[in-house]
């Protein structure tokens, strides 16, 4: 089956498209594909360099193109991402559609393989370029203490492994393993094709890539068919766990893992203003009571991860106020299971919401990924639909999944440098 999927909106200039790969991997796997997706970002048989690269697509008016890696849960998703302008905004109509979807198959399907491999110093160069994306995670402390506490919460399940995989496996990855790796995403992945921006001149637009990518688009595998949380659900766990990690840092970062147990489709809605009450705006109650009231930290947010049931609290503190930032955030989770949430809280929850899904409107790319998300959750919901699901939710709604939501783990890091 070819998975193609459009939005078209005339206020655009541009035509955007989204052609994402998306498997199973292990950690192992995973590595291999970051470090494959940073060698097709740069050059393929016919364009081997950046700079020719960028020569070519500034000729197409400044095309744009770009690779990117992510996580669906315990999915592993490579994404090819193209952009160029509508003929109706070029001189004498010049169609540079055709020219740019070429450009896209051939830095997909025509790299530069001989005998079965890829050229060594080509990898040995992009695996560099990745321990060097996985050292910025480490040093960017806070992405870090966010990156441990994934991990925790998750164990062993892919999720756990960065999005750029896992540094003890990239020596050992060979030329060969990346062909197989590549070879591999080419044939078994789920293909999903996301258009957006205006499609005016190109009602045909499903037809012209069908006609460049031929079956090399035609996907083996359903998004529904995918597995994206693989955790195994311990109701019984009752204790939680605190981890400490020493580092020589003026400033701790402080990480509170919450599982979310039994929840639905129809929970997404209601965990969004959940998430946005708790700690995802400036008028949440960690903003206000962690930030403002008790100054424990510059940056407080909580962060709900949809494919893998859980939301996780971030903050940088000083080391001496660990059990006040435990205390004052677990009486924030406590209260927002007993329906302690004032109607300002509420209210401005729901429309921070709200006012995020008006800016999609405007953003070609978050309307491709608004698709993007419908085909894995079994969905198909328009931008106004998902306004009108978030004004619904009642404050009953909230305090029912809040009853769902268990503190789990808390992680410090650092602070032996604090004075």
């Amino acid at each position: 089956m070819i998975n193609i999927q459009k939005i078209n909106d005339k206020k655009f200039k541009s035509i955007y498209f989204s052609f994402n790969y998306t498997i199973n991997a292990n950690k192992k796997e995973m590595t291999e594909s970051a470090i494959l997706a940073s060698i097709m970002s740069k050059s393929s048989r016919k364009y081997n360099s950046q700079k020719q690269i960028e020569k070519y697509l500034g000729n197409l008016y400044n095309t744009l193109f770009d690779v990117n890696v992510e996580k669906i849960g315990d999915l592993y998703n490579i994404e090819f991402k193209l952009e160029c302008i509508n003929k109706k905004y070029l001189p004498d109509n010049i169609d540079v559609v055709s020219d740019a979807l070429k450009f896209l198959y051939d830095m997909i399907y025509d790299q530069s393989i001989e005998n079965g491999r890829f050229d060594e110093n080509l990898v040995n160069r992009e695996k560099e370029y990745i321990k060097d994306k996985i050292k910025e995670q480490k040093d960017e402390k806070l992405k870090y203490g966010i990156l441990k506490m994934e991990q925790i919460l998750s164990k062993d399940e892919p999720f756990a492994t960065s999005v750029f995989g896992d540094e003890n496996q990239i020596d050992k990855i060979t030329s060969n393993d990346i062909y197989n790796r590549y070879i591999n995403v080419l044939n078994d992945s789920c293909i999903n094709i996301l258009i957006s921006g205006n499609l005016d001149g190109y009602d045909n637009i499903e037809e012209i890539v069908k006609n460049i990518f031929n079956e090399k688009i035609n996907s083996s595998v359903n998004a529904k068919d995918l597995v994206y949380d693989k955790h195994i659900d311990d109701s019984n766990k009752k204790d939680i766990n605190e981890t400490y990690e020493t580092q020589q840092t003026t400033q701790s970062v402080i990480t509170f893992g919450m599982r979310i147990r039994n929840s639905t489709t129809d929970d997404f809605f209601a965990l969004n203003v959940y998430n946005a009450i708790l700690g995802s705006t400036p008028s949440s109650k960690l903003f206000q009571n962690f930030r403002e009231k008790e100054s424990l930290a510059y940056t407080v947010r909580s962060r709900y991860y949809r494919f893998k049931s859980i939301i996780i609290i971030y903050a940088g503190i000083q080391k001496k106020n660990y059990e006040k930032a435990k205390e004052v955030v677990e009486k924030q989770i406590k209260d927002m299971e007993d329906g302690n949430i004032t109607d300002i809280e509420f209210n401005a929850a729901k429309d921070s919401l709200v006012s995020d899904l008006v800016e999609w409107n405007d953003s070609k790319m978050s309307l491709a990924k608004m698709l993007f998300v419908n085909a894995f959750t079994n969905t198909n919901y328009t931008l106004n639909e998902m306004i009108e699901k978030i004004q619904k939710v009642s404050l009953q709604d909230v305090i029912n999944v809040a009853k769902k939501i268990t503190l789990e783990e808390i992680y410090l890091l650092g602070g032996e440098a604090d004075v």
